[in-house]
Parts: structure tokens; C-alpha cells; sequence
């Protein structure tokens, strides 16, 4: 027990002496059971911030009274004060719910408060995503009673007496501009595929979700066409629907779905398959979000005039999640290296950041966010609040006045593109810390200041041994 204390005291020392010189705050919330069989609101609060700590370090597990925003924010920010870390916080990365986001009383807006600065609210992309393609299904299929869609718990039974050797069925697509739209997300999925990089395709859930795509679409992918087991069919997991709804379809002959569900089908997978997979694909890009973010609502106002339900679904939920097109985030964009982000664009925005004023004290609280038009662009989105980026990491804007070509030789680009090119736009560190506390729950203690140190302990073990082949053993 004491040697569990001190290697946590260690890691905290460890942090302090080496943070994260711009840091993101990461928190996600779970009821969990404890060893006693009592349950209770934990919180799992990380950071995460270049060089060290890129992919996060958790700072704790505490139990809360409630799951209010202000226990929230109480306890992130008693957290951030034991391990000095108040200073450091430039961001801040949270799911969507309203005691994260609300207005008055989100979790955020209070965190921001006692920070006392200006900091960039990059909510959880992934979660922003789960909430437009959870209102499609619901507005195609009804909503789901309980916490397991039953649709997907049919299916499920019904894989292991499917013939998974026949053709699956495709989708036919003969509108002119989803067949380019198509085209183009083949390539790009393929090419994806082929990469096959550890860094875009984090999990082989992403990756049968690209593999589903490709087949949906007529293509094969580079592993060729195979069908994995279906998983959970909790509706919370993230890629349950894109999974299921694929699959479902591939397989909708067999299942022998009326013509209802069978149309239904296609047109969520139209949906899925040509915009939402590419999209969740980079979703954990900050230096492309808005570009990609804007691209949805213009491909959805176009999608209009072929799925005019769906298009307005989207484009309602999309109003109310516009977290990377505001003021603050768009200068994002001038990191990116998208192809379609041309240097036309960057300077554009630039010229337009240059000329807009700075403000005397930069507004708190939830951004502001703009209606957006099929004429809208990033540079329209361009406002006060854009200089933002320059006040929060402390660093000049006259590299903004040079070319494009020149900009990576000032060194004060050198530190936003680190900056924003690292920064975590999805919460998936939080939700891996939900899961090391899941799991901890009812293991060795019920002390709050041992559990603590143990689940500091677990963590710094697996940093040190990732994984157990040879090598990294003997180390």
C-alpha cells in the first residue's frame, strides 16, 4: 500500500516538473458499482497536450454527489490544482450533454469561470456525430425503448444461420452527384485502408466500418470481402448503428425485411456511406474539422433535393453542434493539410483575421454559433474571437501578413500548428479512462486515496509496458 502511494506521488511529481505546455481537459462521468454493491457518479478527468501527453494522462477518478455541472467542474479543478496544472489548461473536450455544454450551469462555462481566461470549448466530434446518425434512425425507424436496440438484437441472433457466402446486396446510386460523391469516397476509403496506419485507424471497429463502406458502395477492400461477428447492441456504442445498419442491409434478402424496412435501410446507408463514414473517418482532426464541418452542411443542403427528410434532420442537429465553426476555432483551418484547404483559403482568412479588430476582453462562456448558408465560407465565419488562438498560446500574428509558403519558417506558427495539430477534438481519452475505472471498480480497495493511487499505479504500468512481445518486456 505504501508502495502504491509513492509511485503515484512520483507520477504526480512527474507531471508537474514536465506539463503539458498548452493543455486540454478531458472528463466523462459513468454510474459504477462498488465493491459493496453501492453505486455512485464517478468522474474520469484527464489531460492531454504535447510532447508528453499527447494521447492523455488521467488525473483521477473522484466520486460525485451528483452529475450536475458544477460537481463536474468542482472536481476537474480540484484536480487540476493538486497537480498544478490551473495555468496550463487551454481547452477544454467534453461530450455533448447539457451539464457539459449548458449555457448557465454546463460544466464547461463553470470550468471556464475559474479558470478566469478565455479558453477553446472543442466538444467531442465523435459525440456530435453519434447524436446526427441516433435522430436519423429515430426518425426512420421510431425511437428505441431501452438501452439495446432490438433491431440489431434480431440480426444478431439471426447472423449465425446466414449464408455469408452469397453477393451482399449494394447500394444503387444513380443520382449524377452522389455518383461523383461515391467515386470519391472510394478512393478515399481505400486509400485509408491500404495506409492502414495505426494513427487513422485506431480500432478495428473503424476499420470494418471503412471495409462495410467499401463493400456497400461496390467496391472490395484491399483485405478483400469478409464479415466480422456483430457486436453490442447497446444504442450508446458509438459504432453500433454504422455497423449494424450496414451489415443489416448487405444481409436485408435473407432477413427477409418488408419493403418499409428495406427502403429505410437504403437510406440511412446512403446517408452513412457517403458522408458520415469518410467524415467520423477524420473526425479526430482539429486542423481539418472545420473545413469538413462546413462541407456537411453544404452537401446536406444540396442532399436536400434526394432526401429532403433526412437532409433537414441533419441540418437541424448539425445547427445546434456548430462547435468548429465559430470564431475561436475556425483559424484551425490554417493548419490543415488538406488538399482542399488551398492556400487561396488560408490567405483569405489570414487577411481577414489581420483586419479585424482584437477585442479589449475576450468574451466567456459557450461560443457563439452562426447560421450557415450553402454560400457560407470559412472565412465568413472569420470574427473577433478569431484572435483567440493567438491570446490563448500567448504568440504573435505576423506571420498571418506573409505567404502561405513562408509561414512554417516563423516560430510562432511552429507553436499553433503544434499546438492545434495535437490537440484532442474527441473524447476518447475520457472514454479510456471510464473504462480503467470500470474495471478497477470493485478490485482490491474501497479506500478513495488507494483507489486513487492504484488506478495512477495501473496506468503508469501500462505506459511502461504497452503491450507483451519480447521486447518490450525485456526493456
Amino acid at each position: 500500500m505504501a508502495k502504491r502511494l509513492q509511485i503515484a506521488e512520483g507520477v504526480i511529481d512527474k507531471v508537474r516538473q514536465n506539463p503539458p505546455q498548452f493543455g486540454a481537459l478531458h472528463w466523462d462521468g459513468k454510474l459504477i458499482r462498488d465493491t459493496l454493491g453501492n453505486s455512485g457518479e464517478h468522474l474520469a478527468i484527464l489531460v492531454s497536450g504535447s510532447p508528453e501527453y499527447t494521447e492523455g494522462k488521467l488525473l483521477g477518478v473522484p466520486s460525485l454527489v451528483d452529475s450536475t455541472g458544477k460537481s463536474q467542474s468542482d472536481a476537474s479543478y480540484d484536480l487540476l490544482e493538486v497537480w498544478e496544472l490551473v495555468d496550463n489548461i487551454v481547452a477544454l473536450v467534453f461530450d455533448t450533454t447539457s451539464s457539459n455544454s449548458g449555457v448557465n450551469k454546463g460544466a464547461a462555462k463553470l470550468l471556464e469561470e475559474r479558470l478566469n481566461k478565455k479558453v477553446f470549448y472543442l466538444a467531442c466530434r465523435h459525440h456530435v456525430l453519434e447524436i446526427i446518425v441516433g435522430a436519423i434512425w429515430k426518425l426512420l425507424f421510431g425511437k428505441v425503448l431501452g438501452p439495446d436496440n432490438t433491431l440489431f438484437a434480431k440480426f444478431k441472433d439471426a447472423w449465425n444461420d446466414l449464408d455469408k457466402t452469397i453477393a451482399a446486396e449494394t447500394l444503387k446510386i444513380n443520382d449524377p452527384w452522389l455518383s461523383v460523391v461515391k467515386t470519391r469516397v472510394v478512393h478515399k476509403l481505400q486509400t485509408l485502408l491500404r495506409r492502414n496506419d495505426s494513427k487513422e485507424i485506431t480500432r478495428d471497429d473503424y476499420r470494418e466500418c471503412a471495409e462495410n463502406a467499401v463493400i456497400l458502395l461496390g467496391g472490395i477492400p484491399p483485405r478483400g470481402i469478409h464479415y466480422m461477428k456483430p457486436g453490442a447492441v447497446h444504442q450508446a456504442r458509438w459504432m453500433a448503428c454504422n455497423l449494424y445498419a450496414g451489415k443489416m442491409f448487405m444481409f436485408s434478402k435473407e432477413m427477409s425485411y418488408n419493403e418499409e424496412t428495406f427502403e429505410h435501410l437504403r437510406r440511412i446507408n446512403v446517408f452513412l456511406n457517403l458522408f458520415y463514414v469518410p467524415l467520423w473517418m477524420r473526425a479526430s482532426s482539429g486542423a481539418d474539422a472545420p473545413y469538413y464541418d462546413l462541407q456537411l452542411f453544404h452537401d446536406m443542403i444540396a442532399y436536400r433535393e434526394v432526401d429532403k427528410e433526412i437532409a433537414e434532420e441533419v441540418l437541424r442537429k448539425l445547427a445546434n453542434h456548430c462547435w468548429y465553426l465559430t470564431e475561436e476555432v475556425v483559424p484551425f483551418v490554417l493548419f490543415s493539410n488538406n488538399p482542399a484547404v488551398t492556400e487561396e483559403i488560408k490567405q483569405e482568412i489570414a487577411r481577414k483575421i489581420m483586419i479585424t479588430p482584437i477585442p479589449e476582453n475576450f468574451r466567456l462562456g459557450k461560443p457563439v454559433f452562426r447560421s450557415i448558408a450553402s454560400d457560407t465560407t470559412l472565412t465568413d465565419l472569420v470574427g473577433p474571437d478569431s484572435h483567440t488562438l493567438f491570446q490563448s498560446l500567448h504568440i504573435g500574428n505576423t506571420w498571418l501578413g506573409k505567404p502561405v509558403n513562408q509561414w512554417k519558417e516563423d516560430p510562432d506558427f511552429i507553436v499553433a500548428e503544434t499546438f492545434v495539430r495535437n490537440v484532442k477534438v474527441v473524447n476518447d481519452a475520457a472514454e479510456r479512462g471510464v473504462k480503467l475505472m470500470t474495471d478497477y471498480a470493485t478490485a482490491i480497495t474501497t479506500d478513495p486515496q488507494q483507489k486513487a493511487a492504484m488506478l495512477q499505479c495501473v496506468e503508469h504500468h501500462r505506459r511502461l509496458y504497452p503491450d507483451f512481445q519480447k521486447r518490450t518486456l525485456n526493456k
